[in-house]
């Protein structure tokens, strides 16, 4: 019997490549001043990245012909590894801590950053639950607090690291796959309302993080400059004006802007290709959340659905923070931009993800069976499957 060509979505596809692209171009010209100072070659971080992509790329194209129901024989365990990892950070020895934090397992030359991991294995493992006729979500006892408490271990995790923004954005992502599988708003405000109550005197004691939040209140009441690194990124921006100063042409990626080709990669992108630049990156992640919903709303089974839709928001919300932290729209997180910014584990989990995603299209394509539900105005997950 001849095996079916692997249906394709070419528009999903060809966004996620130009979002490459956008990154592998604009890194090197962010660390090329860096590279050459530290490493005595301007090309340093682009090699690295360009070996990153080529793997990531390929894991990629094997999640895309893999059957995504695959994942779910093994959701408990990949939870289950991805807490211990993020255990095993909190004990690392010293050598480990980078600026105070501890959020890399660094083995020789290698990086690997644990919550990139948990987040994608938290998605996994909320999909097979609240696709399963075990949990009904409206029972709070039974249904929602099982699945509070796996998202809270992660983001508890991941928060005393420290890392809040992913913290955050980690919990973000969980509580919005409840919500599209059709939890109860009263539990879940009511869950949410303890949870600040918790975390907003932690983020007070904590001296960087209460640094953090009140200059950035003082900056936008115009009380206060912007941190360093964000006036920087402002300078940048307004640098770049609508047309920009041309490629290479950054004056701020002269070790003006720190970490340019990571968290505030964005910033480079705008100096050198103006306001149309910026606008088309987050006009791609856009389209990407777009597609990721159509996706989704499409998928054969109500599990495919949870899968793509937290696929989908995990990343642009990641997109999106990033992209208001560059323009002082929100407080400063440390987020990357997925699939634009410098690193490995971050370029390497969300092409798996965006694999995922793409299998669960070519599924949909595949399926002679109805969607289940669909995101058409507003609806959100209703049935089971």
């Amino acid at each position: 019997m001849q095996r079916a060509r692997p249906q394709v979505d070419f528009l999903l596809l060809a966004i996620v490549l130009l979002l490459l692209l956008f990154g592998i171009s604009f890194i090197y010209t962010a660390s090329a001043m860096r590279a050459e100072r530290d490493y005595g070659d301007s090309a340093f971080f682009l090699k690295r990245q360009l070996m990153n992509a080529a793997i990531a790329l390929t894991v990629m194209f094997i999640a895309m012909r893999i059957d995504y129901h695959f994942y779910f024989r093994h959701a408990t365990v990949g939870y289950g590894l991805a807490v211990i990892l993020l255990v095993a950070v909190l004990l690392a020895p010293p050598s480990w801590i980078v600026r105070g934090s501890r959020r890399w397992i660094m083995l020789g030359g290698m990086q690997f950053q644990p919550s990139e991991l948990a987040k994608y294995a938290m998605i996994l493992y909320l999909s097979e639950n609240l696709s399963s006729k075990k949990f009904d979500i409206k029972d709070f006892r039974n249904g929602l607090l099982p699945q509070l408490i796996l998202i809270g271990i992660v983001g508890a995790l991941i928060a005393v690291e420290p890392d809040l923004g992913s913290a955050a954005l980690v919990v973000a992502v969980g509580v919005a796959m409840l919500l599209l599988a059709n939890a109860r708003w009263s539990h879940l405000a009511l869950i949410g309302s303890a949870a600040l109550a918790a975390v907003i005197p932690f983020m007070l004691r904590t001296a960087y993080q209460r640094e953090r939040l009140t200059n950035y209140v003082a900056s936008v009441f115009g009380d206060a400059q912007p941190q360093w690194q964000v006036k920087q990124s402002l300078i940048s921006l307004g640098t770049g004006g609508i047309f920009g100063v041309g490629l290479g042409q950054s004056r701020q990626r002269l070790l003006f802007l720190p970490d340019p080709h990571t968290d505030f990669i964005l910033a480079i992108i705008g100096e050198e290709l103006g306001l149309i630049g910026t606008i088309a990156v987050v006009l791609l992640f856009a389209g990407f959340v777009i597609r990721g919903f159509q996706i989704a709303g499409r998928a054969p089974d109500r599990v495919g659905q949870l899968l793509a839709a937290g696929i989908t928001v995990c990343i642009g919300a990641y997109a999106f923070v990033n992209a208001g932290v560059v323009m002082n729209l929100l407080p400063t997180t440390g987020v990357p931009m997925p699939l634009v910014s410098y690193g490995g584990s971050a370029l390497l989990l969300n092409l798996f993800g965006v694999g995922v995603l793409l299998n669960i299209a070519g599924q949909a394509k595949r399926a002679t069976v109805r969607p289940v539900s669909n995101f058409r105005n507003g609806q959100r997950f209703s049935r089971g499957y």
